[in-house]
């Protein structure tokens, strides 16, 4: 066998590793969000573990999960116990939104919520809960402004590793032709 082609099995052998560890590190990044929506009887922005009787959790309420760069964009309804779960949730700064129906709640804690899903911060985020009231006795909580910005670092480190693969695997099929 002659150098070239110990080369480019060489190459090849090696951006199939690449590709392998990659798929495995991209599996491994998942994470997960959760909370729960609960009725707010005096529309105060406080509903769990207030000791105000009525504050039940609320079934049927529409949550939105979008990603940082907004490319992702999941929606969930709460389950009986008032309580979502965002499985499989890849690594993103996502913004959590509790969108309930207009005639009959409005939400009156802070909405939208941001869950950091990354390995600093953690990739299992709970207790993302919102309090919405019935009527118009609510005061409602505005949100903090700005976000995080995306980690996209590894991202771009895979894009260049691949690129210059790309460009060996050109230079090699060069040099093999010119043989």
């Amino acid at each position: 066998m002659n150098q070239t082609k110990r080369t480019g099995l060489m190459v090849l052998l090696v951006s199939a590793i690449l590709l392998l560890v990659v798929g495995t590190v991209q599996a491994q990044d998942s994470g997960s969000i959760s909370g729960a929506v609960y009725l707010d009887v005096n529309g105060d922005g406080r509903c769990i573990n207030t000791g105000v009787t009525g504050e039940v959790p609320v079934e049927g309420v529409t949550i939105e999960f979008t990603s940082s760069d907004e490319a992702t964009v999941v929606t969930l309804t709460t389950a009986s116990n008032g309580t979502y779960g965002l499985a499989a949730a890849g690594q993103s700064y996502w913004r959590v939104t509790a969108k309930p129906d207009a005639t009959k709640y409005v939400v009156t804690s802070e909405n939208p919520l941001y869950a950091p899903v990354l390995p600093e911060t953690g990739l299992v985020q709970t207790d993302f809960n919102f309090c919405v009231s019935q009527g118009t006795n609510a005061v409602i909580i505005l949100p903090e402004s700005g976000a995080a910005a995306s980690n996209t670092g590894f991202v771009w480190v895979t894009a260049v590793l691949g690129l210059a693969l790309i460009g060996v695997g050109i230079v090699l099929e060069v040099k093999r032709r010119q043989i």
